[in-house]
């Protein structure tokens, strides 16, 4: 049976045991009583439909219950996690192309589809971007998308992740329905909550799954075995007296679990759930503070073997580049190290877009490869990702032409006249101030990544074809005449 959200969430706080009224129900969802009503009326129509009872039982002063039919039942539409996965990956591409439009016909299977399922690929692609205070855009020809830059790199990193998710559930052949994706979801977002830590990709899949596993146990009734099991000993339950806020988010879990199927739940369901928390909370300590060190150093390697600089400083606006690629690497080491393969059904479009960018992210994986101690090595998808990122920082750094200072010493007065560039050209991004010599030693950076040269040099400079104008040191009133005139001539 297949309901609106609405419905689903009226669905989610009914249980198979105590009725509700519809006034409390209304207070829940911010609807009027008579709203109440119309829902359940149309759940019914629904499940008389389709099973020729209704799915939601009702009395007079006691209000409203899940028929006892329904305990054992599936009653929800399954989420496809495929097309769950394609929409992230549409979602994606938009995100790394942001701030350029993409061409519609580009998307999947839109040659295929009828112009009321294109409007429907629309509204599902702007409900997942709207998540992350973002806007879809678009007409007939193109797509775009609008919104703050840490909002781009928060929605980038979140899909990335729920993409690895949806691989694994996919992995293990789990079909959830909607419902109850979006209450084991709540149940994560407590954990992280009472614990005060984020629980990061794979550890999330392993709660997913535990948490899922429960609900079709109970719901199968496959528990019997659990009669037959010997209470906790001693040891186990002083590990659980130990960490005692573990164990209270585990009794919460399963009590949430417990009103959530309206049945009991074996009392050891509470220790089997705690120690899937305690094992996850040993594995991150292990592997933090390695994976982060590792990380760093990985993030690092990969500037500088892409742009062959000795010190990634001298990148304009590298930080924002660092902390995308950081945030990417951290949570592949882990995958690495368990020997988790990620997907990117954006790959080949990544190669034949961005083929210069990939190959030389693909040179510096070679590399990185070689010193890894994991068995697991980053493959041709996790390159395809880390292109992307690349890319996204090209793309912002050519919205600006990117200048670099030539000093006599490329210190002291240099500074003072950064300043000054600054303060009379904002639109210009002075990417770095060298001396003549350091000039020498970057060639083959400031070819790549410079727009134009400011020298303060009288010797004559020639590198490629880059506009290179001499200037004084202090940047006089005549300087500015000259430079506003390049400018211009450039444009």
């Amino acid at each position: 049976m297949i309901f609106s959200s609405k419905e689903n969430l009226l669905i989610n706080h009914l249980n198979f045991e105590e009725f509700l009224s519809a006034k409390y129900l209304s207070k829940k969802l911010y609807v009027s009583s008579k709203t109440i009503y119309r829902i359940v009326k149309r759940i019914n129509e629904v499940s008389l439909k389709d099973y020729q009872i209704s799915l939601v039982d009702s009395e007079i002063g006691k209000g409203y219950k899940l028929n006892d039919f329904f305990l054992n039942k599936d009653i929800y539409s399954v989420i496809p996690l495929k097309e769950e996965h394609g929409l992230c990956d549409e979602v994606l591409s938009l995100l790394f192309k942001h701030p350029k439009k993409a061409v519609r016909k580009n998307l999947s299977n839109h040659d295929y589809l009828s112009e009321s399922s294109k409007v429907r690929q629309m509204k599902k692609l702007s409900e997942i971007v709207s998540q992350f205070d973002l806007k879809l855009h678009y007409n007939q020809d193109f797509i775009w998308l609008s919104g703050k830059e840490i909002a781009i790199r928060k929605a980038i990193n979140s899909l990335l992740l729920q993409i690895n998710k949806s691989n694994s559930l996919g992995e293990l052949t789990i079909e959830i329905n909607a419902i109850d994706k979006h209450f084991i979801d709540s149940q994560i977002a407590v954990i992280e909550e009472k614990m005060d830590e984020y629980i990061n990709y794979p550890y999330d899949v392993s709660l997913y799954t535990h948490i899922f596993m429960l609900i079709k146990r109970y719901r199968d009734g496959k528990v019997h075995y659990l009669e037959s099991q010997d209470p906790l000993e001693h040891d186990e339950k002083q590990i659980m007296n130990n960490n005692l806020e573990m164990k209270e988010v585990a009794e919460k879990i399963i009590k949430n679990v417990t009103t959530y199927l309206g049945t009991p739940l074996n009392e050891l369901e509470t220790y089997f759930l705690f120690q899937n928390l305690y094992s996850i909370n040993v594995q991150k300590r292990e592997s933090s503070h390695i994976d982060k060190k590792l990380a760093q150093e990985i993030t690092t390697k990969y500037i500088v073997e892409f742009f062959g600089v000795s010190d990634i400083s001298m990148l304009p606006s590298q930080k924002s580049l660092y902390e995308d690629l950081n945030q990417h690497i951290l949570p592949m080491l882990s995958r690495l190290r368990l020997g988790i393969s990620i997907e990117n059904n954006m790959l080949d479009e990544v190669i034949s877009t961005y083929q210069e960018t990939y190959l030389k992210v693909q040179a510096a994986s070679i590399k990185i490869n070689k010193e890894l101690a994991f068995e697991k090595k980053i493959n041709n998808s996790e390159m395809g990702y880390i292109t992307l990122y690349f890319e996204k920082y090209k793309i912002k750094q050519k919205e600006r032409k990117n200048l670099l200072l030539v000093c006599s010493t490329g210190v002291g007065t240099s500074e003072l006249l950064k300043i000054r560039v600054e303060k009379h050209y904002p639109d210009l991004n002075i990417v770095a101030t060298m001396s003549q010599r350091q000039v020498r030693k970057n060639h083959a950076f400031i070819t790549e990544n410079i727009d134009l040269i400011f020298s303060t040099i009288r010797v004559p400079l020639q590198i490629g074809k880059i506009p290179i104008l001499n200037i004084g040191p202090l940047l006089t009133e005549k300087d500015i005449k000259t430079i506003d005139y390049f400018l211009k001539e450039m444009d």
